[in-house]
């Protein structure tokens, strides 16, 4: 009985020596789920809510950097609350928060268009296009730093195209940063490509063929180069939109088929004559062919005009 009332006296004294934190001001201070912050520092008031106006500016630890995140665990967060006096201590070991560090952001196709300004400025020739090998490549940036970029040093490789450039952000400030990044430059050729898909058969109209610049690297030898060359043409293949077009892909259309009935045309200084022929051979514009006139059945060389519609030709016929 005595060494029972002792341990009782001694828990007693403990008790009101170290009192347990209270559970009123353990629900007065919550800790947050997340945070976003734009400053180089998370503070308590980033971490939790409902301390006091003195507490919340205070800075306990590193932000992550610009665009990336950091998760404080319930170890790390108790040890924060224990030595910065904070009324809280976590419940359960999935007690954390993500901290999310705003940013800036300054993708590829920005930094390429840099890129392409100092190589022209370098001496290299437009139209080219500029590829950094890839378009998930970012640069993040504090939110309170100057957004601008600009290459503060370029070595150019002209034989192969390729390059390294020195691209800095935030120049003359505390942010400043240089990021060394490595590339090629391709010149570009306006070709004639297809803005509707056309399948085999298909005679090609104007309003399907624009002109697009296409790495020259990327086009064969019989590429076509004039719009002339594809419309009114017939697609010997299915050809899809912005492909460069080839020559073995179209042909003249035949206009005067093997077996038709065609109209005969001689003209010439002083007379306009007109038959109607049956044509022996397969025609298309500017080719010569033979047909037998009809009225006359004999054979005569004309040449082909339109469909169904050929010019004869008086030196030529028999």
């Amino acid at each position: 009985m005595i060494i029972r009332n002792i341990i009782v006296a001694i828990t007693l004294a403990l008790f009101f020596v170290f009192p347990a934190p209270s559970r009123a001001q353990d629900m007065d201070i919550l800790l947050r789920p997340q945070a976003h912050i734009e400053g180089a520092y998370v503070t308590l008031g980033d971490i939790f809510s409902g301390l006091p106006i003195d507490q919340e500016t205070v800075a306990v630890a590193h932000a992550p950097q610009p665009g990336q995140q950091a998760v404080l665990d319930y170890r790390w967060l108790a040890g924060i609350a224990q030595r910065y006096k904070v009324a809280w201590r976590p419940r359960t070991t999935a007690d954390q928060i993500i901290i999310t560090r705003d940013s800036q952001s300054i993708g590829m196709d920005e930094i390429s268009d840099v890129i392409h300004g100092a190589l022209q400025e370098n001496g290299i020739a437009p139209p080219f296009s500029v590829d950094m090998g890839g378009d998930t490549f970012r640069i993040e940036l504090p939110v309170d730093a100057p957004a601008q970029i600009e290459v503060t040093g370029i070595n150019i490789n002209r034989r192969t195209g390729r390059f390294i450039a020195d691209v800095t952000t935030g120049r003359g400030s505390a942010q400043q940063r240089t990021y060394r990044m490595s590339g090629r430059y391709f010149p570009l050729e306006q070709v004639p490509v297809l803005v509707d898909p056309v399948r085999r058969g298909d005679i090609v109209r104007p309003d399907q063929v624009e002109l697009q610049e296409v790495r020259s690297d990327r086009l064969q030898a019989n590429v076509l180069r004039n719009p002339s060359d594809v419309i009114g043409k017939e697609v010997r293949r299915n050809v899809g939109p912005g492909e460069p077009l080839l020559n073995r892909d179209f042909t003249a259309p035949i206009l005067v088929k093997r077996g038709a009935i065609v109209n005969i045309r001689l003209e010439t200084p002083n007379m306009s004559l007109t038959a109607r022929g049956k044509s022996l051979e397969n025609g298309s514009v500017g080719d010569v062919i033979r047909v037998v006139n009809l009225q006359s059945n004999k054979t005569i060389q004309v040449e082909v005009t339109a469909e169904n519609e050929v010019r004869a030709l008086p030196s030529m016929s028999q």
